[in-house]
Protein backbone atom coordinates (compact mmCIF):
# COMPACT_ATOMS: atom_id res chain seq x y z
CA UNK A 1 0.00 0.00 0.00
CA UNK A 2 2.70 2.14 1.02
CA UNK A 3 4.59 1.62 -2.26
CA UNK A 4 1.82 2.07 -4.40
CA UNK A 5 1.05 5.52 -2.76
CA UNK A 6 4.54 5.83 -3.54
CA UNK A 7 4.05 5.38 -7.26
CA UNK A 8 1.64 7.46 -7.38
CA UNK A 9 2.95 10.38 -5.72
CA UNK A 10 6.36 10.22 -8.40
CA UNK A 11 4.07 9.73 -10.99
CA UNK A 12 1.94 12.76 -10.59
CA UNK A 13 5.33 14.92 -9.33
CA UNK A 14 6.55 13.87 -13.01
CA UNK A 15 3.48 14.98 -14.67
CA UNK A 16 3.51 18.64 -12.87
CA UNK A 17 7.30 18.48 -13.80
CA UNK A 18 6.66 17.58 -16.91
CA UNK A 19 4.05 20.46 -17.18
CA UNK A 20 6.57 23.29 -15.78
CA UNK A 21 8.85 22.24 -18.18
CA UNK A 22 7.77 22.35 -21.96
CA UNK A 23 8.96 19.74 -23.91
CA UNK A 24 10.45 22.03 -27.02
CA UNK A 25 8.43 20.83 -30.44
CA UNK A 26 10.33 19.28 -33.05
CA UNK A 27 11.80 21.22 -36.20
CA UNK A 28 9.68 20.00 -39.25
CA UNK A 29 11.28 20.39 -42.43
CA UNK A 30 9.34 19.84 -46.37
CA UNK A 31 11.67 19.76 -49.45
CA UNK A 32 11.90 17.81 -53.07
CA UNK A 33 13.90 15.40 -53.45
CA UNK A 34 15.97 16.48 -55.92
CA UNK A 35 17.63 18.87 -53.44
CA UNK A 36 18.66 16.61 -51.09
CA UNK A 37 22.02 16.67 -51.42
CA UNK A 38 22.00 20.62 -49.86
CA UNK A 39 19.16 20.05 -47.21
CA UNK A 40 20.25 16.51 -45.80
CA UNK A 41 23.85 17.76 -44.32
CA UNK A 42 22.44 21.14 -43.17
CA UNK A 43 20.07 18.80 -41.25
CA UNK A 44 22.56 16.91 -39.64
CA UNK A 45 24.84 19.70 -38.61
CA UNK A 46 21.64 21.49 -37.37
CA UNK A 47 20.95 18.46 -34.98
CA UNK A 48 24.65 17.72 -34.07
CA UNK A 49 24.81 21.42 -32.68
CA UNK A 50 21.65 21.76 -30.88
CA UNK A 51 20.34 18.52 -30.34
CA UNK A 52 17.30 19.34 -31.55
CA UNK A 53 15.28 16.60 -33.99
CA UNK A 54 14.31 17.79 -37.92
CA UNK A 55 11.67 15.71 -38.94
CA UNK A 56 12.33 15.62 -42.62
CA UNK A 57 9.19 15.45 -45.09
CA UNK A 58 10.83 14.85 -48.33
CA UNK A 59 8.25 14.36 -51.80
CA UNK A 60 8.73 13.50 -55.36
CA UNK A 61 9.88 16.57 -57.41
CA UNK A 62 6.54 16.16 -59.36
CA UNK A 63 3.59 17.69 -58.00
CA UNK A 64 5.55 19.40 -55.08
CA UNK A 65 4.62 22.95 -56.02
CA UNK A 66 0.73 22.43 -55.69
CA UNK A 67 1.75 20.41 -52.02
CA UNK A 68 3.02 23.35 -50.23
CA UNK A 69 0.81 26.04 -51.86
CA UNK A 70 -2.08 23.40 -50.55
CA UNK A 71 -0.13 22.32 -47.15
CA UNK A 72 0.48 26.62 -46.24
CA UNK A 73 -3.36 27.80 -47.33
CA UNK A 74 -4.52 24.69 -44.75
CA UNK A 75 -2.26 25.41 -42.14
CA UNK A 76 -0.66 22.15 -42.03
CA UNK A 77 2.75 22.97 -43.42
CA UNK A 78 6.46 22.37 -42.12
CA UNK A 79 7.99 24.69 -40.00
CA UNK A 80 10.75 25.31 -42.84
CA UNK A 81 9.41 24.66 -46.35
CA UNK A 82 11.77 24.59 -49.57
CA UNK A 83 9.35 26.58 -52.44
CA UNK A 84 9.57 27.60 -56.04
CA UNK A 85 10.58 31.86 -56.26
CA UNK A 86 7.75 32.48 -58.08
CA UNK A 87 5.59 31.20 -55.43
CA UNK A 88 6.85 33.63 -52.78
CA UNK A 89 5.07 36.97 -53.49
CA UNK A 90 1.55 35.36 -53.47
CA UNK A 91 2.14 33.07 -50.25
CA UNK A 92 3.69 36.34 -48.42
CA UNK A 93 0.64 38.69 -49.62
CA UNK A 94 -1.54 35.86 -48.13
CA UNK A 95 0.59 35.92 -44.88
CA UNK A 96 1.80 31.99 -44.98
CA UNK A 97 5.35 33.01 -44.35
CA UNK A 98 7.55 34.98 -42.13
CA UNK A 99 9.57 37.79 -42.82
CA UNK A 100 13.02 37.11 -42.65
CA UNK A 101 15.12 39.79 -41.88
CA UNK A 102 15.10 40.53 -38.48
CA UNK A 103 16.18 36.75 -38.19
CA UNK A 104 18.68 36.87 -40.33
CA UNK A 105 20.17 40.42 -39.12
CA UNK A 106 22.09 38.90 -36.86
CA UNK A 107 23.59 36.07 -39.25
CA UNK A 108 26.84 36.91 -40.66
CA UNK A 109 27.02 35.25 -44.15
CA UNK A 110 23.76 36.96 -44.59
CA UNK A 111 25.48 39.80 -46.44
CA UNK A 112 27.01 38.07 -49.34
CA UNK A 113 23.66 37.45 -50.90
CA UNK A 114 22.70 38.97 -54.36
CA UNK A 115 20.34 41.88 -53.60
CA UNK A 116 18.68 41.72 -57.20
CA UNK A 117 18.26 38.00 -56.02
CA UNK A 118 16.60 38.77 -52.64
CA UNK A 119 14.74 40.94 -54.43
CA UNK A 120 12.85 37.76 -56.56
CA UNK A 121 11.66 36.53 -52.77
CA UNK A 122 10.35 39.45 -51.31
CA UNK A 123 7.49 41.50 -51.00
CA UNK A 124 6.67 44.90 -50.43
CA UNK A 125 9.89 45.25 -49.25
CA UNK A 126 10.25 42.39 -46.69
CA UNK A 127 12.60 39.13 -47.61
CA UNK A 128 10.48 36.25 -46.72
CA UNK A 129 12.82 33.21 -48.26
CA UNK A 130 16.37 32.71 -49.44
CA UNK A 131 17.53 31.24 -52.94
CA UNK A 132 19.00 28.43 -53.03
CA UNK A 133 20.27 29.18 -56.87
CA UNK A 134 19.65 30.62 -59.96
CA UNK A 135 19.12 29.99 -63.41
CA UNK A 136 19.30 30.57 -66.88
CA UNK A 137 17.22 28.59 -69.84
CA UNK A 138 18.98 26.87 -72.80
CA UNK A 139 17.99 24.38 -75.68
CA UNK A 140 19.76 21.10 -74.86
CA UNK A 141 20.66 18.62 -77.78
CA UNK A 142 22.16 14.96 -77.62
CA UNK A 143 25.23 14.65 -79.54
CA UNK A 144 25.06 11.15 -81.12
CA UNK A 145 21.51 12.14 -82.06
CA UNK A 146 22.38 15.01 -83.65
CA UNK A 147 25.33 13.24 -85.72
CA UNK A 148 22.51 10.40 -86.79
CA UNK A 149 19.89 13.25 -87.94
CA UNK A 150 23.27 14.93 -90.00
CA UNK A 151 23.14 18.22 -88.55
CA UNK A 152 26.43 19.89 -87.87
CA UNK A 153 28.19 20.35 -84.12
CA UNK A 154 27.67 22.72 -82.21
CA UNK A 155 24.44 23.43 -83.26
CA UNK A 156 23.73 27.27 -82.88
CA UNK A 157 20.12 27.73 -84.35
CA UNK A 158 19.62 31.36 -85.21
CA UNK A 159 15.84 31.80 -85.27
CA UNK A 160 12.75 29.21 -84.49
CA UNK A 161 12.79 28.40 -87.94
CA UNK A 162 16.40 26.66 -87.25
CA UNK A 163 14.98 24.88 -84.40
CA UNK A 164 12.09 23.10 -86.44
CA UNK A 165 14.56 22.28 -89.30
CA UNK A 166 16.13 20.29 -86.57
CA UNK A 167 13.56 18.89 -85.64
CA UNK A 168 12.38 17.67 -88.83
CA UNK A 169 15.91 16.01 -89.56
CA UNK A 170 15.77 14.54 -86.47
CA UNK A 171 12.21 12.72 -87.07
CA UNK A 172 13.27 11.79 -90.24
CA UNK A 173 15.99 9.89 -88.59
CA UNK A 174 14.03 7.75 -86.64
CA UNK A 175 14.16 9.99 -82.95
CA UNK A 176 11.60 9.28 -80.79
CA UNK A 177 11.41 13.02 -79.39
CA UNK A 178 12.98 15.62 -81.46
CA UNK A 179 12.04 18.70 -80.09
CA UNK A 180 10.59 18.09 -75.86
CA UNK A 181 9.04 21.28 -75.60
CA UNK A 182 7.20 21.54 -71.97
CA UNK A 183 2.84 21.81 -72.60
CA UNK A 184 0.35 20.90 -70.79
CA UNK A 185 -0.90 21.33 -66.79
CA UNK A 186 1.35 18.66 -65.55
CA UNK A 187 4.36 19.94 -66.73
CA UNK A 188 3.63 23.41 -64.03
CA UNK A 189 5.65 25.76 -63.92
CA UNK A 190 8.37 24.10 -66.46
CA UNK A 191 5.47 24.91 -69.34
CA UNK A 192 5.60 28.74 -68.47
CA UNK A 193 8.74 29.16 -67.84
CA UNK A 194 11.29 26.93 -69.96
CA UNK A 195 8.81 26.77 -72.99
CA UNK A 196 6.27 29.40 -73.38
CA UNK A 197 7.96 32.75 -71.66
CA UNK A 198 11.19 32.13 -73.28
CA UNK A 199 10.02 31.38 -76.99
CA UNK A 200 7.30 35.27 -75.67
CA UNK A 201 10.67 37.35 -74.62
CA UNK A 202 11.55 37.15 -78.11
CA UNK A 203 8.73 36.81 -80.33
CA UNK A 204 7.71 40.41 -80.81
CA UNK A 205 10.11 43.55 -80.96
CA UNK A 206 11.40 44.21 -77.44
CA UNK A 207 9.49 47.68 -77.11
CA UNK A 208 7.34 47.83 -73.70
CA UNK A 209 6.83 44.57 -72.40
CA UNK A 210 5.15 43.85 -75.97
CA UNK A 211 6.77 40.19 -75.38
CA UNK A 212 5.75 39.50 -71.59
CA UNK A 213 2.67 38.61 -69.74
CA UNK A 214 2.42 41.20 -67.81
CA UNK A 215 2.31 45.21 -68.64
CA UNK A 216 4.36 46.42 -65.86
CA UNK A 217 3.75 49.60 -65.97
CA UNK A 218 -0.17 49.22 -66.14
CA UNK A 219 -0.12 46.54 -64.14
CA UNK A 220 -2.63 44.43 -66.73
CA UNK A 221 -2.15 41.05 -67.83
CA UNK A 222 -2.00 41.02 -71.40
CA UNK A 223 -5.07 38.72 -73.01
CA UNK A 224 -3.80 38.97 -76.81
CA UNK A 225 -0.49 40.45 -78.65
CA UNK A 226 1.24 39.38 -81.79
CA UNK A 227 3.88 37.98 -79.22
CA UNK A 228 1.29 35.73 -78.09
CA UNK A 229 0.00 34.33 -81.02
CA UNK A 230 4.04 33.52 -82.32
CA UNK A 231 4.49 31.91 -78.78
CA UNK A 232 1.51 29.45 -79.12
CA UNK A 233 1.78 29.28 -83.23
CA UNK A 234 5.52 27.75 -82.55
CA UNK A 235 3.44 24.92 -80.35
CA UNK A 236 0.89 24.82 -82.64
CA UNK A 237 3.79 23.37 -85.39
CA UNK A 238 5.46 21.43 -82.97
CA UNK A 239 2.68 19.44 -81.80
CA UNK A 240 -0.02 19.87 -84.57
CA UNK A 241 0.89 20.98 -87.79
CA UNK A 242 4.17 19.19 -88.24
CA UNK A 243 4.07 16.88 -85.40
CA UNK A 244 7.46 16.91 -84.17
CA UNK A 245 7.16 15.59 -80.94
CA UNK A 246 5.24 13.03 -79.14
CA UNK A 247 2.85 14.55 -76.30
CA UNK A 248 3.11 11.66 -74.10
CA UNK A 249 6.28 12.58 -72.39
CA UNK A 250 4.25 15.83 -71.07
CA UNK A 251 1.78 13.34 -69.32
CA UNK A 252 4.56 10.87 -67.82
CA UNK A 253 4.00 10.05 -63.79
CA UNK A 254 7.60 11.25 -63.38
CA UNK A 255 8.09 13.80 -66.43
CA UNK A 256 11.87 14.25 -64.97
CA UNK A 257 12.30 10.97 -65.19
CA UNK A 258 11.05 10.06 -68.20
CA UNK A 259 12.93 12.56 -69.65
CA UNK A 260 16.31 11.26 -68.47
CA UNK A 261 15.06 7.75 -69.53
CA UNK A 262 14.57 8.76 -73.12
CA UNK A 263 18.19 10.78 -73.01
CA UNK A 264 19.46 7.43 -71.64
CA UNK A 265 18.04 4.90 -74.44
CA UNK A 266 18.91 8.01 -77.22
CA UNK A 267 15.28 8.84 -78.37
CA UNK A 268 15.66 12.39 -77.30
CA UNK A 269 16.52 15.21 -79.94
CA UNK A 270 16.15 18.57 -78.32
CA UNK A 271 15.19 19.38 -74.88
CA UNK A 272 13.82 23.29 -73.93
CA UNK A 273 14.39 23.55 -70.18
CA UNK A 274 17.67 24.79 -67.87
CA UNK A 275 20.83 25.39 -66.60
CA UNK A 276 20.08 22.34 -63.67
CA UNK A 277 19.86 19.96 -66.20
CA UNK A 278 23.91 19.75 -66.26
CA UNK A 279 23.41 17.53 -63.58
CA UNK A 280 19.59 16.65 -63.46
CA UNK A 281 19.83 15.37 -66.89
CA UNK A 282 20.93 12.02 -65.19
CA UNK A 283 20.68 12.45 -61.00
CA UNK A 284 20.41 15.95 -59.39
CA UNK A 285 22.55 14.32 -56.75
CA UNK A 286 24.87 11.91 -58.54
CA UNK A 287 25.33 13.79 -62.02
CA UNK A 288 28.60 11.87 -64.05
CA UNK A 289 31.93 13.43 -64.36
CA UNK A 290 32.23 16.53 -66.92
CA UNK A 291 33.80 14.48 -69.68
CA UNK A 292 30.94 12.20 -69.96
CA UNK A 293 28.34 14.82 -70.10
CA UNK A 294 30.10 17.14 -72.61
CA UNK A 295 30.34 13.65 -74.71
CA UNK A 296 26.55 13.09 -74.63
CA UNK A 297 24.82 16.67 -74.91
CA UNK A 298 25.36 20.36 -75.70
CA UNK A 299 23.36 23.32 -74.83
CA UNK A 300 22.56 26.34 -76.95
CA UNK A 301 20.98 29.73 -76.16
CA UNK A 302 17.40 30.12 -77.23
CA UNK A 303 17.18 32.23 -79.80
CA UNK A 304 14.41 34.61 -81.15
CA UNK A 305 11.73 34.00 -83.41
CA UNK A 306 13.59 35.91 -86.86
CA UNK A 307 10.58 38.26 -87.05
CA UNK A 308 12.39 41.61 -87.89
CA UNK A 309 13.61 43.68 -85.05
CA UNK A 310 13.37 41.00 -82.49
CA UNK A 311 15.79 39.51 -80.03
CA UNK A 312 18.40 37.38 -81.26
CA UNK A 313 18.54 35.11 -78.06
CA UNK A 314 15.94 35.73 -74.55
CA UNK A 315 16.74 34.38 -71.52
CA UNK A 316 14.62 34.51 -68.03
CA UNK A 317 15.93 33.14 -64.70
CA UNK A 318 13.82 31.44 -61.57
CA UNK A 319 15.12 29.41 -58.55
CA UNK A 320 14.22 27.86 -55.56
CA UNK A 321 14.24 29.31 -52.01
CA UNK A 322 13.99 28.11 -48.63
CA UNK A 323 11.34 30.31 -46.24
CA UNK A 324 10.17 29.93 -42.72
CA UNK A 325 6.25 29.14 -41.97
CA UNK A 326 4.64 32.26 -40.20
CA UNK A 327 2.50 29.45 -38.38
CA UNK A 328 6.09 27.91 -37.02
CA UNK A 329 6.42 27.26 -33.32
CA UNK A 330 9.78 28.60 -32.45
CA UNK A 331 10.81 30.92 -35.66
CA UNK A 332 14.14 31.28 -34.39
CA UNK A 333 14.80 27.48 -34.08
CA UNK A 334 13.21 27.15 -37.72
CA UNK A 335 15.52 30.04 -39.44
CA UNK A 336 19.05 28.85 -37.50
CA UNK A 337 17.83 25.31 -39.53
CA UNK A 338 17.70 27.31 -42.48
CA UNK A 339 21.19 28.89 -41.87
CA UNK A 340 23.17 25.42 -41.37
CA UNK A 341 21.97 24.68 -44.38
CA UNK A 342 22.74 27.44 -45.91
CA UNK A 343 26.38 27.70 -44.15
CA UNK A 344 29.12 28.70 -46.98
CA UNK A 345 30.97 24.93 -46.72
CA UNK A 346 27.67 22.96 -47.49
CA UNK A 347 26.13 25.40 -49.76
CA UNK A 348 29.25 26.35 -51.57
CA UNK A 349 30.03 22.14 -51.86
CA UNK A 350 26.46 21.70 -53.38
CA UNK A 351 26.59 24.51 -55.60
CA UNK A 352 29.90 23.52 -57.32
CA UNK A 353 29.14 19.68 -57.17
CA UNK A 354 25.94 20.23 -59.00
CA UNK A 355 27.01 23.43 -61.33
CA UNK A 356 24.42 25.63 -59.78
CA UNK A 357 24.27 29.26 -60.30
CA UNK A 358 25.47 30.88 -57.19
CA UNK A 359 23.15 33.30 -55.45
CA UNK A 360 26.45 34.54 -53.10
CA UNK A 361 29.52 36.31 -53.67
CA UNK A 362 31.36 34.67 -51.03
CA UNK A 363 30.58 31.65 -53.78
CA UNK A 364 30.39 32.90 -56.75
CA UNK A 365 33.69 34.45 -56.68
CA UNK A 366 35.48 31.79 -54.89
CA UNK A 367 38.49 30.34 -57.19
CA UNK A 368 36.51 27.06 -57.54
CA UNK A 369 33.28 29.02 -59.07
CA UNK A 370 34.90 30.83 -61.55
CA UNK A 371 37.44 28.00 -62.97
CA UNK A 372 33.73 26.05 -64.14
CA UNK A 373 33.59 26.12 -67.33
CA UNK A 374 30.00 25.19 -67.52
CA UNK A 375 29.51 27.76 -64.85
CA UNK A 376 31.19 30.44 -66.75
CA UNK A 377 28.94 29.95 -69.51
CA UNK A 378 26.23 29.92 -68.08
CA UNK A 379 26.39 32.97 -65.84
CA UNK A 380 27.30 35.22 -68.60
CA UNK A 381 23.72 34.13 -70.54
CA UNK A 382 22.67 35.99 -67.04
CA UNK A 383 23.84 39.18 -68.27
CA UNK A 384 20.53 39.87 -70.15
CA UNK A 385 18.13 37.90 -68.01
CA UNK A 386 14.96 39.16 -66.58
CA UNK A 387 12.85 37.66 -64.58
CA UNK A 388 9.00 36.43 -64.17
CA UNK A 389 6.36 38.35 -62.85
CA UNK A 390 6.63 37.84 -59.13
CA UNK A 391 3.59 39.58 -58.45
CA UNK A 392 0.22 38.47 -56.74
CA UNK A 393 -1.61 36.89 -59.66
CA UNK A 394 0.84 35.02 -61.41
CA UNK A 395 0.47 32.02 -60.19
CA UNK A 396 -3.29 31.73 -62.33
CA UNK A 397 -1.77 33.89 -65.10
CA UNK A 398 0.97 30.64 -65.12
CA UNK A 399 -2.25 27.89 -64.56
CA UNK A 400 -3.99 29.51 -67.73
CA UNK A 401 -0.86 29.48 -69.77
CA UNK A 402 -0.32 26.11 -69.14
CA UNK A 403 -3.97 25.32 -69.60
CA UNK A 404 -3.46 27.41 -73.00
CA UNK A 405 -0.77 24.81 -74.17
CA UNK A 406 -2.45 21.74 -73.09
CA UNK A 407 -5.49 22.69 -75.33
CA UNK A 408 -3.10 23.34 -77.93
CA UNK A 409 -1.89 19.71 -77.33
CA UNK A 410 -5.32 18.50 -77.98
CA UNK A 411 -5.73 20.30 -81.06
CA UNK A 412 -7.18 23.64 -80.46
CA UNK A 413 -6.38 26.29 -82.58
CA UNK A 414 -4.15 29.33 -81.78
CA UNK A 415 -7.39 31.52 -82.26
CA UNK A 416 -9.55 29.50 -80.01
CA UNK A 417 -6.92 29.56 -77.31
CA UNK A 418 -6.26 33.00 -77.12
CA UNK A 419 -9.82 33.49 -76.76
CA UNK A 420 -9.95 31.11 -74.04
CA UNK A 421 -6.93 32.94 -72.43
CA UNK A 422 -8.33 36.51 -72.67
CA UNK A 423 -11.54 35.64 -71.08
CA UNK A 424 -10.07 33.40 -68.53
CA UNK A 425 -7.91 36.44 -67.58
CA UNK A 426 -11.16 38.59 -67.50
CA UNK A 427 -12.95 36.12 -65.58
CA UNK A 428 -10.03 36.19 -63.06
CA UNK A 429 -9.01 40.18 -63.06
CA UNK A 430 -11.66 42.19 -64.37
CA UNK A 431 -12.17 43.79 -67.67
CA UNK A 432 -9.92 46.88 -66.53
CA UNK A 433 -7.10 44.17 -65.43
CA UNK A 434 -6.84 43.08 -69.03
CA UNK A 435 -5.11 44.86 -71.98
CA UNK A 436 -4.15 43.42 -75.75
CA UNK A 437 -1.52 44.55 -77.92
CA UNK A 438 -2.08 45.25 -81.75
Amino acid sequence: MLKKGFLTTVAALSLVAAAAIPARAEVTFMYADWIESLVEPGIKAFEAETGETVKAIKLPGQGYDQRIALDLAAGTAADVNLMDSFMVSELASSGYLEPLNDLAAGWDQYQYYLPGLLEVASYQGKVYALPTDTDVRMLWYDKSNFEKAGIALPWEPKTWADILDAAQKLKDAGVQYPFQLPAGTKQAEAATMQGVYMALLGADVPEGDRNRLLNRETGQWIGDSPALRRTFDLYHQVYVDKQLNPADLNYATDIGAAVRAALANDQLGILASGSWEDACLWDCNNPPSREERDAQVGWTPWPGSGEPGAKTTTNISGGWTIGVNAKAADKDMAFKLVTAIFDEANFKAWTLANHRMAVRTDISESPEYTADPFLAKATALAAETTGRDTVPGYQTVSALVQQATADILDGASVDDVIQEYHDALVDEFGTDKVMTYE
